[in-house]
């Protein structure tokens, strides 16, 4: 396992997963999930409609399009239908778990991924990162976690 902090754009990183911080609707319209949308193109909007509501604690996969990547995996840290509901450090470090439990035995090698909950959901991004690191120290995944220049 190897974890690294790159600052930089997301939808630029090579790697066999990219991860999405989404709403439960999956819709992507606002901050990291907009830029990846765009620079993904239309086939990850469309298989994100098809998935429909994608509970907090939860993720969904789809196609890469047009992104340097196999697949992305969206996690919801936000559920506007709850009044904005927001997720948990405790419910992160879970979903985070089982993505990448997921990601190993699909047979991905690498991630990269936003510190998740850290824009319009107001987590620290020290706790995230913390959080996310650790967890990845538990597999045998390379972690490219990005924080946006």
């Amino acid at each position: 396992m190897s974890c690294t902090i790159k600052k930089g754009d997301i939808t630029k990183i090579k790697a066999d997963v990219i991860i999405n911080a989404a709403n439960t609707e999956l819709n992507h319209v606002a901050g990291v999930a907009s830029a990846i949308a765009l620079a993904a193109g239309n086939a990850l909007n469309e298989e994100s409609k098809d998935q429909g509501f994608t509970p907090i604690g939860t993720f969904a996969t789809t196609t890469a399009g047009n992104l340097k990547a196999e697949i992305v995996i969206h996690i919801p840290t936000i559920d506007y239908q709850a009044e904005g509901k927001t997720i948990t450090y405790d419910q992160l470090r879970s979903v985070w778990s089982d993505v990448l439990e997921y990601c190993e035995q699909e047979g991905f090698s690498s991630i990269a991924t936003p510190l998740l909950g850290t824009g319009m959901c107001g987590l620290d991004k020290k706790k995230v990162e913390s959080i996310l690191s650790k967890e990845a120290e538990k597999s045998s995944l390379s972690i490219i976690i990005i924080d946006k220049a």
